[in-house]
């Protein structure tokens, strides 16, 4: 990582996402949306924790819409939780995975659709499909099996 750009709340950081998206010619956007996390799920905050997804739902469009050829736009979590569940720990042993490239979504515009498939994995899949989209290797001495070609 060469830079950072705090964000306290879910807004700033999507917004350092969004702008991040518009600058960088090839790079690695990380963000963490903590307050999902903290503050709404493990605080039981069900109505908190569904107006996060409703902003990181429109964050997502947005990015999307400009997402080019060569970016690739990864959603996960570390963990799942319910709020609505009792208890403050987590509550799923599987956390949710979105993976989509600009070149995927240029393909499902043309006709060919995205042709999605199930993943189910390490969270360290995450991590060597990112190397391998961003250095064109893998690394055999690591965890994790990358999901994309």
């Amino acid at each position: 990582m060469s830079e950072s750009h705090p964000g306290a709340t879910n807004a700033r950081a999507l917004q350092s996402v969004q702008e991040l998206q518009a600058q960088l010619p090839r790079g690695l956007v990380f963000a963490n949306l903590i307050e999902t996390d903290q503050r709404y799920g493990h605080r039981k905050d069900v109505a908190g924790f569904a107006g996060a997804l409703r902003e990181i739902d429109a964050c997502v469009a947005a990015l999307l819409e400009r997402l080019r050829a060569q970016d690739m736009l990864i959603l996960t979590a570390d963990h799942g939780v319910d709020p609505a569940h009792p208890g403050t720990d987590h509550t799923r042993e599987y956390a949710p995975l979105l993976a989509v490239s600009g070149e995927m979504l240029a393909r499902e515009a043309g006709g060919a659709g995205l042709g999605g498939v199930r993943h189910d994995g390490a969270l360290a899949d995450v991590g060597a499909s990112v190397l391998r989209w961003l250095g064109g290797r893998d690394a055999h001495d690591l965890p994790g099996q990358a999901f994309i070609s």
